[in-house]
């Protein structure tokens, strides 16, 4: 548990959460949507992303993924650069095609022994979610790009507005 003591000695729980966006991918005809595998670019930008976050000052324990496959390609390249295994990857079905409110619950339920985690998503619902948690505008978050938000509170605990944008990271 990470805790932090304020300036009139309060202790608080912090707790760290990095909503990444899947890398770029491909359209083929004939293939479902929830089948598009990163193109490219996109492998270079998971790439370089990954790169930009393993130098951040602070690295996430758990790896939560949508099961489509480009959300699950972006987070094995970023387990990769991590040093985390990719069978840690935790694939999560509801983060496909989800929106804030079904998002909500995902972090609500998180194992309190974990105090910082990323969640690769998809837009819109990623980007809504930013915006919901920190009570902030948020326009878009682009192919690949990544959100620190800081709570100072136990998972269970996370609502509407309750955490602060700390970094934004894009290509």
């Amino acid at each position: 548990m990470i805790l932090e003591v304020g300036a009139n000695k309060e202790i608080t729980m912090i707790k760290d959460l990095f909503l990444i966006r899947h890398a770029e991918s491909n359209h083929p005809s004939g293939v479902k949507d929830f089948d598009r595998p990163l193109n490219d670019k996109g492998y270079m930008e998971a790439r370089e992303m990954s790169d930009k976050l393993a130098n951040y000052k602070l690295q996430p324990e758990l790896l939560i993924s949508s099961p489509a496959k480009r959300a699950l390609s972006t987070a094995t390249i970023f387990a990769e650069k991590l040093h985390i295994p990719a069978h840690q990857i935790q694939p999560e079905n509801m983060i496909y095609e989800a929106n804030a409110s079904l998002l909500l619950p995902i972090i609500n339920y998180l194992p309190e022994q974990y105090n910082r985690v990323a969640l690769f998503g998809h837009n819109p619902g990623i980007t809504e979610f930013a915006g919901y948690l920190s009570g902030t505008y948020i326009r878009n978050i682009p192919t690949a790009g990544i959100i620190h938000i800081r709570f100072t509170t136990e998972w269970k605990m996370i609502s509407a507005g309750s955490g602060e944008i700390k970094w934004e990271a894009s290509t």
